[in-house]
């Protein structure tokens, strides 16, 4: 009966996170908030939440589809014209995603069998599954388009380096703290439920 109980409540959580990653890439301002030529994401927590609730191959399945969804979402409805330049590339849109929700699980687990520390491997692999998705993504872009992400930022390519440590600086930072604050708030609550 547990364990009827215990796959029950993964099928939910992952249909209701699959969900919601969906509404996310595809409602404006739900899941990005379209400042260009970048679109910071929330929807990185959506993952994490997913990776510290159910574990490391769950987390990466949410990830993937948000990585899934952002690709079609390049090619049908483009934020702008870097989109689809940019998240067609599978190595951008899809392979970040995924290691967002391997890292965000893998760090937790690290954690989890010490109680005290519950909490503390929470916001740390938060903090990390956020940081990798952001430094994944720029560098990809810097790897394979940089003298068009430079020319979209007007920008000189021998600083575009600089330009993306600052997006990082401001964009990722942010990204990572509210990713820290809100991913182990609702992962403990969702935790509950798969104890009850």
């Amino acid at each position: 009966m547990y364990q009827k109980n215990r796959k029950a409540y993964r099928i939910a959580i992952l249909g209701i996170l699959s969900a919601i990653i969906i509404v996310q890439n595809f409602v404006p301002l739900l899941g990005y908030i379209p400042i260009p030529p970048l679109n910071p994401t929330i929807i990185h927590i959506t993952v994490i939440i997913a990776a510290l609730t159910l574990g490391t191959k769950d987390g990466m399945i949410i990830g993937g589809v948000w990585g899934i969804s952002r690709f079609i979402k390049a090619f049908i409805a483009p934020a702008s014209p870097l989109d689809l330049l940019l998240f067609t590339n599978p190595l951008i849109s899809i392979v970040p995603r995924i290691l967002v929700g391997f890292v965000a699980g893998y760090v937790y687990h690290l954690f989890k069998n010490k109680k005290e520390k519950d909490s503390l491997g929470m916001i740390l692999s938060s903090v990390l599954a956020s940081l990798t998705n952001t430094i994944l993504v720029l560098f990809f872009i810097y790897l394979f388009y940089k003298d068009d992400y430079a020319t979209a930022l007007n920008v000189d390519v021998s600083n575009l380096a600089k330009a993306l440590g600052a997006v990082v600086l401001t964009n990722g930072l942010a990204e990572a703290i509210a990713a820290a604050i809100i991913a182990p708030v609702v992962a403990k609550a969702l935790k509950r439920f798969k104890t009850t």
